[in-house]
């Protein structure tokens, strides 16, 4: 009796977590942006992830994604993200338009996902250098 006890507390524990990670918000990405964690960017995408960095482009898993996005931080430290403009279209695809700075460079960046039951799955991300 006390294992089912357990078992069915794990469980509740379990999916209480699970709950708590779908609540995240595109809020969450845009500060990972102005703070450059990939890590915690890579949480949002879905099992595939189309990048296109200043014109290197290519379909990724979520890890390859993440490591490209890392090494992009890192060569690029970010010193401000902010979001110009934001639509969806009647289904669940939705669009965000940002402005990613570094110290000496400007980048647009257009992030493309899905939200289905209040869970955002990123499918796209366009990261491309603007004058300044």
């Amino acid at each position: 009796m006390p294992l089912i006890i357990f078992f069915l507390l794990a469980t509740f524990w379990f999916s209480e977590a699970t709950v708590f990670e779908n609540k995240l918000t595109i809020n969450d990405v845009f500060i990972y942006f102005k703070t450059g964690s990939s890590k915690e960017i890579a949480k949002y995408f879905d099992q595939t992830v189309l990048l296109n960095i200043n014109g290197k482009n290519g379909d990724y898993s979520k890890n390859q994604a993440e490591f490209i996005l890392r090494d992009f931080f890192l060569k690029y430290p970010p010193l401000d993200f902010n979001v110009l403009h934001q639509a969806g279209s009647p289904g669940p695809t939705v669009f965000y338009v940002g402005s990613y700075q570094t110290e000496s460079e400007q980048f647009r960046v257009l992030i493309k996902g899905n939200s289905k039951s209040e869970i955002l799955r990123i499918f796209s991300i366009d990261i491309i250098k603007t004058k300044m």
